[in-house]
């Protein structure tokens, strides 16, 4: 799946802008962004609940919007705005049936039965961690190439949330299918993703392939003689917190001649931390740069 430049504006406020990435055969890509910033508005308008406002999206090469045909090949259930409710899990199985010509239904029947989802009841009767173990199964049993997943582990107890993830690895491991998934939980995120797109001030702002940036990047806790942090670490680095003189700063371009420049100012403390994506986010999607507020003081 390829987009470019694709846009989408909303009782006249502009919500998505310039938004390009490509996704690609057997990946797990993670969608991050701050409330409000359009994770919900990209996922609607690559499904068609939205038409596109600019741009184009391509499946190997056929434009989406142009060619409805290949929507099939997308699976997306709007968390907010589904139809679901009223109908039982058989209704809904029917639904899918028909949607999706490749859904394989003895899979479907064995994870329903697995997972002892009751097959005949409504699914607004059904416990949240029930209709989110649901709505992976009818995900997975589509064989959709391309899952669009909007917070899927949110509200889910450890249990379910790792039944949820366990099917979701499970059966991406086995076929050529991508998964662009949306959450809060950057923690669970971080553990089953290949990239992570960052949606900031209604684009991509970032396309991190995580094994790449741990290549290149560190998180150093530093502690300087005095408030006043060295031009060294501002000009290189997007400080994550600052507490007194305790300094923790992310930098992504790490080299020997950075390393060097920080200890030629003789901190008092000098140790790496591990970086996680939750560092990106703050790093990155913080309203404000940390680094306002430690210019000068002494």
């Amino acid at each position: 799946m390829k987009l470019l430049n694709v846009a989408k504006t909303i009782d006249h406020e502009k919500i998505l802008e310039d938004i390009s990435f490509d996704l690609s055969a057997n990946e797990i890509v993670g969608l991050v962004g701050r409330n409000g910033s359009g994770k919900t508005t990209l996922f609607r308008t690559i499904s068609g609940q939205y038409y596109a406002d600019g741009g184009t999206m391509e499946i190997d090469g056929k434009n989406i919007e142009k060619l409805p045909e290949t929507r099939q090949e997308i699976f997306y259930i709007d968390e907010k705005e589904n139809f679901l409710g009223p109908y039982s899990l058989k209704k809904i199985n029917e639904f899918y049936r028909l949607t999706y010509p490749r859904f394989d239904q003895d899979l479907f029947i064995e994870l329903i039965r697995e997972h002892e989802l009751p097959y005949n009841l409504s699914y607004k009767r059904m416990s949240k961690g029930m209709q989110g173990l649901f709505q992976m199964i009818l995900a997975i049993c589509s064989n959709a190439t391309y899952l669009l997943l909007d917070e899927p582990f949110d509200g889910l107890d450890v249990i379910v949330r790792k039944k949820v993830i366990g099917l979701l690895l499970e059966n991406l491991g086995e076929s050529n299918r991508t998964a662009l998934i949306a959450s809060h939980n950057l923690n669970e995120l971080e553990s089953i993703i290949d990239r992570a797109l960052l949606l900031k001030g209604n684009t991509i702002s970032y396309d991190y392939r995580l094994e790449e940036v741990r290549a290149k990047s560190k998180k150093l806790q530093l502690v300087f003689k005095t408030k006043k942090v060295p031009d060294i670490v501002k000009q290189n680095s997007k400080v994550v917190d600052f507490q007194g003189r305790v300094v923790t700063a992310l930098f992504e371009n790490y080299s020997t001649a950075i390393e060097e420049n920080i200890k030629a100012e003789d901190p008092l403390v000098f140790e790496e931390l591990p970086l996680t994506l939750e560092d990106l986010f703050e790093a990155n999607l913080s309203q404000e740069s940390l680094m306002k507020g430690i210019g000068g003081s002494k």
